[in-house]
């Protein structure tokens, strides 16, 4: 009886585990890459469905946030905002419903110049 509870106990993780794998993979991601030599204090991306919130990124750092599968057409639009007072905004990129395994991925320029690379993870 212990023997299957615990054979029950450790399918059931794997299975949890690999779950959590396939979704990070198949989930859309916006990654900030921060190669300047100035903290990042917050980055905002608004999507046509909603918004992400970075807080702050060290130099030489980056962060990663999922969201949300379903979203309106459009634009991906950021501000940032660096610790010298500098604050960089733009847009780039194209959102649409339910991109599987999409990246996009923000680098901050050491320039202070902010680059946009769309990607797929998978």
């Amino acid at each position: 009886m212990v023997k299957k509870l615990i054979i029950g106990i450790f399918i059931f993780l794997v299975s949890v585990v690999t779950g959590l794998g396939v979704y990070s993979i198949c989930s859309p991601e916006i990654v900030i890459v921060n190669d300047s030599s100035q903290s990042v204090n917050k980055v905002t991306v608004k999507l046509p469905s909603n918004r992400i919130v970075f807080g702050a990124v060290s130099p030489k750092s980056k962060s990663a946030i999922y969201y949300s599968w379903a979203q309106s057409e459009g634009v991906y639009e950021y501000q940032i905002s660096l610790s010298g007072g500098l604050n960089l905004s733009g847009r780039c990129g194209h959102v649409t419903d339910h991109e599987i395994g999409k990246r996009l991925t923000l680098i901050v320029h050491v320039d202070s110049s902010v680059t946009c690379e769309e990607s797929s993870k998978v």
